[in-house]
């Protein structure tokens, strides 16, 4: 699953998602209206969310790995394995698209 995610590619978060910080906890949660299911509510950790955040469409999964090891202890192998896979999940949920 995350073996079809490369860091080269660029991805945006989908406008069908909406990122939000509620009482220290920050979650995803789809837009009513577009097909959203109410129920479907997901809670990022600290690491994911700044993840999400990193997903502006412009930078590759290279320049987001490298914003991680800049703000967290974490190697480079994990990083870039973690991130993979946080992506491959938010691909399956539509909540992220690529770019180009």
């Amino acid at each position: 699953m995350s073996d079809d995610v490369s860091l080269h590619d660029v991805f945006a978060r989908s406008e069908r998602m909406v990122g939000r910080r509620i009482a220290g906890e920050f979650v995803l949660v789809p837009i009513v209206g577009h097909g959203a299911q109410l129920d479907a509510i997901f809670n990022l950790t600290r690491v994911g969310a700044f993840t999400w955040e990193q997903l502006d469409g412009r930078r590759t999964g290279e320049q987001v790995v490298e914003a991680l090891l800049a703000r967290f202890d974490v190697d480079r192998a994990t990083a870039e394995a973690d991130y993979r896979t946080f992506l491959s999940k938010l691909l399956a949920i539509r909540a992220v698209s690529r770019v180009g």
